[in-house]
């Protein structure tokens, strides 16, 4: 199923509105917003697949968290995602040449070939934030270990 990019990025903004989030809709029908105390996220759309929902939190940390040690950041990184539900944190090369942790809520949010209600959005949108927020805490508290 496909929908209008367009519609399904106002849908999220909708979600956004009706917690009293500002959001905006990008050039690529991206829905970008600014949480509370953690800074600027997006949903990820998708128009041939509307049931799939993604939102990013890009670039919270990078690989200072672990005194520049990458191969200590991956294996923390898969200890935090094999902890905690829903979320996953992943790696990636900033233009600085820096390695960029970014975390995000992957789900579908639909039946297949179905686009999502504003009710169900508007249902687990809290529940996301919460486990965004456990595996970024997840994340300093084991850094801060001795085991790692």
């Amino acid at each position: 199923m496909t929908i209008d990019a367009e519609k399904l990025a106002n849908l999220y903004v909708k979600v956004l509105d009706d917690i009293g989030l500002k959001s905006e809709i990008d050039g690529d029908n991206d829905v970008v917003f600014r949480y509370p105390e953690m800074g600027t996220l997006y949903f990820s759309l998708d128009s041939n697949d509307p049931e799939f929902m993604r939102l990013v939190f890009p670039n919270f940390a990078d690989q200072d968290l672990t005194g520049g040690d990458l191969p200590k950041l991956l294996s923390l990184i898969n200890e935090v995602n094999r902890k905690n539900k829903a979320v996953k944190l992943y790696v990636r090369s900033g233009d600085d040449g820096e390695s960029n942790v970014s975390a995000a809520i992957e789900c579908f949010v639909a039946g297949h070939q179905e686009a999502p209600t504003q009710d169900h959005l508007n249902a687990i949108f809290k529940r996301c934030m919460n486990a965004m927020r456990a595996g970024i805490q997840t994340l300093v508290k084991t850094s801060q270990e001795d085991s790692f």
